[in-house]
């Protein structure tokens, strides 16, 4: 099984020699077989190993044993252990989530907190063949287009996923042969979540009734639909290029006549591709909100609908016109539409691709990002809006969002560093002010907090191959100049 997981990691390029590597442990047995699995390949590729294990605060006394497991564990293996607990329920309530999505993101908000201060290169969950097959199945259900269909990946930025090769039932096969133990997490085997249902109704009937291969037959689906959906981009991509046009208020409109002429596939995913650069999410769209923007087409000029994320959708003369509201943004939050005054609030983090363009929630500011490569006695812009990074230095995925906890920023050549709430006194932001700041994060590093500084750890060098230049409204908004 090791060399299974061996050239599963090769194919995807997951390690290189000397890698320090965060491991998620809850003590469940997908994460302990790849928390071994990680122990017999360290000494190959030289690891230095992190466990980090988040209390859930769900289970009481269960949770808390568990978290002294996998403590023992890490201790027994001369492995570090970190842990934290947060209080999901409240979290739940508290943000309008599921408990699942709740979790989700507070381990995830952990693990990149910690890959940052333990300077670590990967991130490695524990995913396996049949967490795709769920996956697979529940974006199915709720409607999800061929991209929710194309399964886990197995790399993403910085996370890797090593036994996303592997069935359960190998997993635990691996574990009784090695005679290592692990812990059951009692809510698995109820049917209180969505994805329980799935694992323990569905996927066990049609596994027991209708072919033992389901995992595998639902996996190698999942890589056809990934091989498709990759060609299908790249003409969503073209046909974006050709007959997209977008405006500086929000606006993006398709060509009528141009549209008609593609292929209904491209079509459903360019309609896909526009809500995405309007809202930078997908997550809450299905194939309800596709269809009847496909039918607002062949309706009289002036009909319109109003999609999630506080997008309506016009039929002009000859375009169909999408608009990002902007006094409020309509969510879909467990099956109800509400709009929120974003005045006074928070925004959500946005993911920032490379190259794009997105708008700053609040205003009607335009942020830029593109790629220059770098060149011998380049002149650095001036502009207080311009801001030039060393792009190699990234390690996740930009954010645009605003603070939490943890975040930090280095403040002088000599790695030194601030917390931003240290940051945010110093240059007497007030306090009622501070939490809509908005923040461009690589993990918990910010690399711009716009309006006051960037990070002095990505500032260009005559080593930089890259440049990743950020601008607001062309650079032509007032701020400080550092």
């Amino acid at each position: 099984m090791v060399n299974k997981v061996r050239s599963f990691i090769e194919r995807y390029n997951m390690l290189s020699v000397g890698d320090r590597i965060l491991v998620g442990v809850s003590g469940g047995a997908d994460s302990i077989c790849l928390f071994h699995v990680l122990l017999e390949l360290s000494s190959e590729y030289n690891l230095t190993l992190h466990v980090v294990h988040v209390n859930h605060g769900i289970r009481g006394s269960q949770a808390d044993s568990d978290e002294a497991f996998v403590k023992e564990l890490a201790r027994r293996h001369n492995v570090s252990f970190h842990r934290v607990k947060r209080d999901v329920p409240a979290i739940a309530r508290e943000q309008g989530l599921s408990e699942e999505e709740a979790g989700r993101n507070v381990r995830y908000e952990t693990f990149y907190k910690f890959f940052e201060e333990y300077k670590c290169d990967k991130i490695a969950v524990a995913h396996n063949k049949n967490d795709n097959a769920e996956t697979f199945l529940f974006n199915l259900f709720r409607g999800s287009g061929i991209k929710g269909l194309s399964g886990i990946p197995p790399v993403r930025d910085r996370v890797i996923r090593p036994i996303l090769c592997l069935e359960r039932s190998e997993i635990e096969a691996y574990l009784d042969q090695h005679q290592i133990s692990y812990r059951v997490d009692s809510t698995n085997l109820t049917d209180d979540y969505s994805r329980n249902k799935i694992r323990n109704k569905i996927l066990t009937y049609a596994k027991d009734e209708i072919n033992a291969g389901v995992i595998e037959h639902i996996n190698k689906s999942a890589n056809m639909l990934k091989e498709i959906d990759d060609f299908i981009f790249k003409n969503v991509k073209r046909a974006y290029t050709d007959i997209v046009k977008e405006y500086e208020n929000k606006k993006i409109s398709i060509n009528v006549d141009d549209f008609n002429k593609l292929d209904i596939v491209i079509q459903k995913e360019l309609i896909r591709e526009v809500i995405r650069r309007l809202s930078n999410r997908l997550r809450d769209i299905d194939s309800f909100h596709i269809e009847s923007t496909l039918e607002l087409i062949d309706k009289q000029v002036g009909k319109e609908i109003h999609l999630p994320y506080g997008i309506s959708v016009k039929k002009g003369y000859k375009d169909i016109v999408f608009m990002l509201d902007k006094s409020g943004d309509r969510q879909v939050n467990q099956g109800k539409d509400t709009t929120i005054d974003k005045a006074n609030k928070e925004f959500e983090p946005i993911s920032l691709e490379v190259p794009s363009t997105v708008y700053l929630p609040q205003t009607d500011e335009v942020i830029s990002i593109k790629l220059i490569p770098y060149k011998e006695n380049v002149v650095i812009p001036k502009e207080d809006y311009t801001k030039w990074f060393d792009y190699d230095k990234i390690k996740n995925k930009l954010l645009l969002r605003t603070r939490q906890e943890g975040d930090f920023i280095q403040i002088d050549s000599k790695g030194g560093t601030k917390k931003i709430k240290s940051l945010f006194i110093n240059e007497k932001i007030p306090r009622d002010k501070r939490n809509q700041v908005p923040l461009i994060a690589d993990g918990s590093h910010i690399i711009w907090v716009i309006g006051v500084r960037i990070s002095e750890a990505y500032k260009i060098n005559n080593n930089t191959k890259t440049i990743l230049e950020i601008s607001i409204n062309g650079g032509n908004k007032n701020g400080k100049n550092n």
